[in-house]
C-alpha cells in the first residue's frame, strides 16, 4: 500500500451527477431536482434512512402494502445516511413499524427515476421525522458518472494515489462504482454516517502522510475538516451552505481541477497559486 497519497470521494454529486425526485406525503406531490439534505435539515428529529435493498425489491412489492408490513422482518436493512439531530436507527424502526404509507409512494419516485437515468446506481429512501412519528418524504435517486470522471482517476492512480469511496449508501449501490479505474471494493465504506466519514479519514491519517476528503454535502462537513486537504465541489450543486464552504480548504466547481490541485500540493504550492 503506497504511504503518500489516499484521496476519499463522496459518490452523489461528487462521482456522479444526480437525478433526484421526492414525493412530499403531506402534500401527495412529486418534485424532481431536490436536494436531500436541504429536507432534512428543515427542522429537528429528521433522518435520512437508505433501506439496503434492491429497488427491484420495492417494485415487485404490492403498491397498496404499508411501509409498516414491508419493514417487518428487513429491521437490519434499515440504516440512516444523516439527520439534521442526534437520532437513532430504533427511533427511525418504531416510525416504520407504525407507519400507515404505502410502498407505492417509494415506487412513484422509482419509476420517475428509472425514466430518466440509467441503471448505473440507482437507491431509494425515505425522510423520517422521529418528532412527530411520520415518514414525510420518499426519496429516490438515480446518477451516472460526471464525464471527466474515468480521467480523473487516471490520473490520481498515475500520481500513486489510493482511492477510497465513503458514502451514506448502500453496497449494492455502490458496487457499480468498482468499474471505474482505482476503485476496490475493499476500498469503499458503505452506509456512512457524517461522523463515521470522519472517522475514516481519521484512521487512513495513521497509514498515509496525506488524505485528501472529495465531497460535496452536509454530510461530508466532519471529513472535510478532518482531511490534511478537504475539497469541496460544487459542480453538481452551485448553492453550498455557509458552513460546508468553511469546513472545506478549497471549493472547486468540476472535478477536472482535482489532479493539478493536488500535484501543486504535493509540490508545496499555496492553495491560492493552484
Amino acid at each position: 500500500m503506497s504511504c503518500d497519497l489516499a484521496v476519499i470521494f463522496d459518490v452523489a454529486g461528487t462521482m456522479l451527477e444526480m437525478y433526484r425526485v421526492a414525493k412530499d406525503l403531506s402534500k401527495k406531490v412529486l418534485v424532481a431536482g431536490v436536494i436531500t439534505t436541504e429536507l432534512v435539515m428543515e427542522k429537528g428529529g429528521r433522518a435520512l434512512v437508505i433501506p439496503q435493498l434492491d429497488p427491484e425489491v420495492v417494485m415487485r412489492t404490492p403498491p397498496e402494502m404499508p411501509l409498516s408490513t414491508f419493514f417487518r422482518g428487513r429491521e437490519r436493512n434499515v440504516k440512516i445516511s444523516c439527520s439534521s439531530t442526534e437520532v437513532s436507527e430504533d427511533e427511525v424502526l418504531m416510525v416504520l413499524h407504525s407507519s400507515e404509507a404505502e410502498v407505492k409512494n417509494l415506487q412513484e419516485t422509482l419509476e420517475a427515476v428509472s425514466a430518466r437515468c440509467p441503471r448505473f446506481y440507482c437507491t431509494a429512501g425515505l425522510i423520517v421525522d422521529v418528532e412527530v412519528g411520520k415518514v414525510t418524504h420518499t426519496i429516490c435517486t438515480g446518477g451516472r458518472p460526471f464525464p471527466a470522471l474515468e480521467n480523473v482517476l487516471k490520473e490520481l492512480v498515475g500520481m500513486g494515489a489510493d482511492i477510497y469511496v465513503a458514502s451514506g449508501d448502500s453496497m449494492r449501490s455502490l458496487s457499480s462504482l468498482t468499474r471505474c479505474r482505482g476503485i476496490k471494493r475493499d476500498r469503499i465504506y458503505p452506509a456512512s454516517k457524517p461522523r463515521q466519514k470522519a472517522e475514516i479519514v481519521n484512521s487512513l491519517k495513521e497509514n498515509y502522510r496525506r488524505v485528501v476528503m472529495v465531497g460535496d454535502g452536509l454530510n461530508d462537513r466532519y471529513a472535510l475538516e478532518a482531511a490534511d486537504l478537504g475539497v469541496l465541489t460544487v459542480q453538481q450543486d452551485s448553492r453550498p451552505r455557509a458552513e460546508l464552504i468553511e469546513a472545506a480548504d478549497v471549493v472547486i466547481d468540476d472535478i477536472r481541477r482535482l489532479p493539478s490541485l493536488l500535484r501543486g500540493q504535493l509540490r508545496g504550492i499555496p492553495l491560492s497559486e493552484v
